[in-house]
């Protein structure tokens, strides 16, 4: 087989005029095909990988347009074996969905129609008849349309991403149970399972809290988190614990901040989102520097959306990187999900 990929990398360059998979991507076709029985196989578009899964496969069928006489060029090719391949000419779009599958599939390669919706068309003619264990691969997930159909696999539990290769991700299918191709039960899958914040926040916040008009936004926020301690005003060192009691939506995070009062921005603490455990949350925070005691501070317990988380995290890795640590600002009302706060004092030094 070593031989046989080497020949078709060979003629790869000079095979068609259209775009082709990487050199990497056709060597970890081939290192994943090594370790299945690949019975059926299919492709849409065609090209050097049509020569090598015609060594791989019992039986593939590409789908595809002769476009920059790919077709013609695989065709003649003395790299194919002709009894193997079964070309299904013309737009994906109109062969997918008039082609009868009469066996499982046991290998996929989505390269067709770049232009959005096309590669998600010929996904989802292809995924029903995927078996347990079948690859899955998608190229060029560098174009935005199509990264966004790798982002859907990387979440959903019908597939496990293996590995990406330059711009081409290599999927296997799992055991999980199939997506029924005809229905609609888009609040199972995982990738939407956490409906975008920014446009629903107000929803979710009546759902979770008991929002209502009379009682408004910041009656919401104080159900949704709490700290139990220190208490207001309580004498305190440089550090200490601070913990509490938090609801997190899906697609929420909660961070604790801390400042000195005089003082305008804030400092996030642990670096990173607080983790909630059965409702509750601690962590350890610092009370500023050694010339900052005697001082009040102020402790903020606060839920955010995920750009705000986003934008902390990208805080944390800058000051891990450079040593300086400007402080941040409380993020504006539509992005604030809950917000508890505890003024406390650090003592003298002795």
């Amino acid at each position: 087989m070593d031989d046989i990929l080497q020949r078709i990398l060979d003629v790869q360059p000079v095979l068609h005029a259209a775009g082709t998979l990487s050199a990497a991507a056709l060597r970890a076709i081939a290192s994943h095909a090594a370790g299945r029985t690949i019975r059926h196989s299919v492709e849409t578009g065609c090209g050097a990988t049509t020569l090598l899964l015609s060594h791989l496969s019992g039986n593939h069928t590409a789908f595809a347009l002769d476009v920059g006489g790919s077709v013609a060029s695989v065709r003649t090719s003395p790299l194919l074996r002709p009894d193997v391949v079964k070309f299904v000419e013309g737009p994906s779009q109109r062969t997918l969905p008039a082609f009868q599958f009469e066996h499982k599939l046991q290998f996929a390669l989505i390269d067709g129609p770049h232009a959005y919706p096309f590669p998600d068309l010929e996904y989802y003619y292809l995924y029903p008849h995927l078996e347990t264990g079948a690859l899955l691969v998608i190229d060029d997930i560098q174009i935005p349309g199509i990264h966004h159909l790798f982002d859907f696999l990387r979440a959903d539990g019908m597939f496990r991403l293996e590995e990406v290769v330059r711009t081409t991700a290599f999927f296997t299918r799992t055991d999980a149970p199939i997506f029924d191709p005809y229905g609609d039960g888009w609040g199972q899958q995982r990738y939407n399972r956490r409906t975008l914040w920014r446009y629903d926040w107000r929803a979710r916040l009546r759902h979770i809290a008991g929002y209502t008009k009379s009682s408004g936004v910041a009656a919401a926020r104080g159900n949704l988190v709490r700290i139990h301690a220190p208490a207001s005003g309580e004498l305190l060192g440089e550090s200490g614990s601070v913990s509490g009691a938090a609801t997190i939506p899906a697609g929420a995070h909660l961070w604790i901040l801390v400042h000195r009062r005089d003082i305008a921005g804030w400092w996030p603490q642990a670096g990173a989102p607080v983790s909630v455990s059965d409702g509750h949350w601690s962590v350890e925070v610092k009370y500023g520097d050694p010339q900052d005691s005697g001082h009040a501070f102020e402790i903020a317990a606060v839920v955010v959306t995920e750009d705000v988380n986003e934008r902390w995290q990208h805080w944390v890795r800058s000051v891990t990187q450079t040593g300086v640590y400007p402080p941040v600002q409380l993020p504006s009302d539509n992005t604030i999900l809950a917000l508890d706060r505890r003024t406390v004092k650090r003592t003298l030094a002795p």
